[in-house]
């Protein structure tokens, strides 16, 4: 790959520079494309950043269809959506989530076959609509910025309906500030049904569990809103299996989950929901897509000799200083 731009940031965890390494090489062997600028990093040049013009063309998605899907979603100037991080940067979960629920959000009928599969939902769930940076009224809900990445609207046999709000994670820590329980949050607290074991609110601030805190709890709140249309409500976290910071942050905020609420949290890793996703009979078209999406952002194994190469150069440099 080039040698004359940025494959790794100084700053990564040994897991985001193995995928940010990963995101250049599919930049390079697969898309065939060169790397772009990153305004995060002072415009240094990074493998896994796209130029404007295949950002905008729609190269950091799998499909043309989740391309069209993000451009509309972004004209509607809503939310939490970065356009620049959703059109170039080929590590941001933000794109990631798009190539993961498009095709579902373009097709309910098929979204409905793909939901219903998942553990933890119930398996008669009929998808609605899908949507994406879903921030429902602050006024009458947490008052922040908190949004989902996605939201699946559902119905049930019989006209109930339900949710499922969605975060999804690649390889950005949780949380980058510490929110305080203040009264905004915890005059939720009266709801029947409040899903947390008493003075676990203590642990609310801590950066590693505050995102998930804040997601949960937002899904708590739409599902106990006045003139409510849901009886029902699941709050779904995606990440990868090598991101083990998630994996250990989900299981430390499980202990502060009341037993009946434990259900409402869905532990859901990347590569378990691609595996069962493949398994269903799916036309060609939808074939392609999923295969497309494992390779980039499940099968390391195809870079690794590259990897491995860099980390010797890498090395042998530093020893060399």
């Amino acid at each position: 790959m080039e040698s004359d731009c940025r494959h790794v940031a100084p700053n990564d965890s040994r897991f985001a520079a193995r995928m940010r390494f990963h995101q250049s090489w599919y930049r390079h062997y697969v898309l065939h494309l060169s790397p772009g600028a990153n305004p995060a990093a002072r415009g240094h040049i990074y493998g896994n950043m796209l130029r404007d013009k295949d950002g905008t063309a729609g190269r950091n998605f799998l499909t043309d269809d989740i391309h069209k899907l993000a451009e509309k979603r972004m004209s509607d100037k809503t939310g939490t959506v970065e356009c620049e991080r959703l059109r170039r940067n080929m590590l941001s979960s933000q794109p990631m989530c798009f190539n993961l629920f498009g095709p579902a959000a373009n097709d309910p009928s098929f979204g409905t076959q793909l939901f219903s599969g998942l553990p933890g939902l119930p398996s008669d769930i009929q998808v609605r609509k899908i949507c994406f940076e879903f921030a429902p009224d602050r006024t009458t809900h947490l008052d922040d910025k908190t949004a989902f990445d996605a939201f699946v609207d559902y119905a049930r046999p019989g006209g109930s309906r339900g949710f499922i709000a969605i975060e999804t994670k690649l390889t950005e820590p949780f949380s980058r500030a510490s929110y305080d329980f203040a009264p905004r949050y915890s005059q939720w607290k009266k709801t029947p049904g409040w899903w947390w074991k008493h003075g676990t609110e203590v642990a609310f601030a801590d950066k590693s569990v505050n995102q998930i805190w804040r997601n949960h709890l937002l899904s708590f709140a739409h599902l106990h809103q006045r003139n409510n249309v849901y009886s029902e409500g699941y709050c779904a976290v995606v990440y990868h299996e090598d991101d083990t910071a998630c994996s250990d942050a989900l299981r430390r905020y499980r202990y502060q989950l009341r037993e009946e609420a434990l259900a409402t949290l869905l532990d859901w890793p990347l590569g378990n929901v691609i595996d069962r996703w493949s398994e269903e009979s799916m036309p060609s078209v939808h074939r392609k897509w999923i295969d497309g999406f494992r390779r980039r952002y499940l099968t390391l194994e195809e870079s690794q000799q590259e990897w491995d190469e860099f980390r010797s150069k890498q090395r042998t440099s530093s020893r060399s200083i």
